[in-house]
């Protein structure tokens, strides 16, 4: 009907969304801009591929820069810093004044080596640090020079799910968007697990041939096998009892985090 809406206030525009509003007879409607999103990694050990086999490589910024592809806004890379807190602050600086928002990934921890989370506290930024999940504990959430700092852990697979949790449905809500939870549904277990208590889990999975919640076969964070092995999460709420096979567990597909 004439004056009905079609779409709500900050929904993401589709393909299918562009088919409907042009049938509605509308060539032009008001959206938001981009929402520029900055990628920092640290640490002296890093470098990028193919590297010197004695180095570390740098998986976690090409992995980043893609996910804020993906989801729509536009990627700012800042290239690696230094393990050194001026550079680490120049860095965050540039971000600051490129971007909207920054994720970084490593030095979120409490080593003499992670100045990303000790510049932030230093200059009275630091908003939350640490939190009760696996993979991911070392998480900084923070403000600088009015961006919206992340400070994801350096493991990757504590990255990447640290990105998709928290990163970004923040990262939403401040395009406009609205605040969004990924979608899941229950799924028997194809596993056994011993839940240890104060924390909630991620697990990286995919579904069976029989229809069963599978998860990767080690929980270790540095194994990026395991990602691309995976199709989605399983999430374990804390408090949560042990998970014997064949339990309903929570299973997230990727495409509920825009993937």
């Amino acid at each position: 009907a004439a004056g009905a809406p079609l779409l709500p206030a900050g929904h993401v525009l589709r393909p299918q969304d562009l088919a409907l509003l042009a049938a509605g007879g509308l060539d032009r409607v008001p959206v938001r801009r981009r929402l520029r999103v900055a990628v920092l990694s640290t640490g002296d050990e890093l470098a990028d591929p193919p590297g010197p086999p004695e180095a570390t490589i740098d998986a976690n910024r090409p992995m980043l820069l893609a996910l804020i592809r993906a989801w729509g806004f536009d990627p700012v890379d800042l290239g690696r810093a230094r393990d050194d807190a001026g550079a680490v602050r120049a860095a965050l600086d540039r971000g600051a004044e490129e971007a909207d928002a920054i994720l970084t990934s490593g030095g979120a921890s409490a080593g003499d080596e992670d100045h990303v989370s000790a510049t932030l506290r230093a200059a009275g930024a630091l908003t939350a640090w640490r939190i009760a999940v696996k993979p991911g504990r070392p998480l900084a959430l923070a403000a600088w020079n009015g961006a919206a700092v992340f400070g994801l852990p350096g493991n990757p697979v504590a990255a990447f799910t640290c990105a998709l949790i928290f990163a970004r449905p923040a990262l939403l809500a401040l395009a406009g968007a609205g605040w969004r939870a990924p979608q899941g549904f229950d799924l028997p277990a194809g596993f056994a697990k011993t839940r240890k208590p104060g924390r909630r889990e991620f697990l990286r999975a995919r579904i069976s041939a029989e229809g069963r919640a599978e998860p990767f076969r080690s929980e270790g964070s540095g194994l990026i096998s395991g990602l691309a092995w995976s199709t989605g999460l399983i999430d374990l709420p804390d408090p949560g009892p042990d998970v014997a096979e064949g339990d309903p567990v929570r299973f997230i597909p990727y495409a509920s985090f825009g993937l």
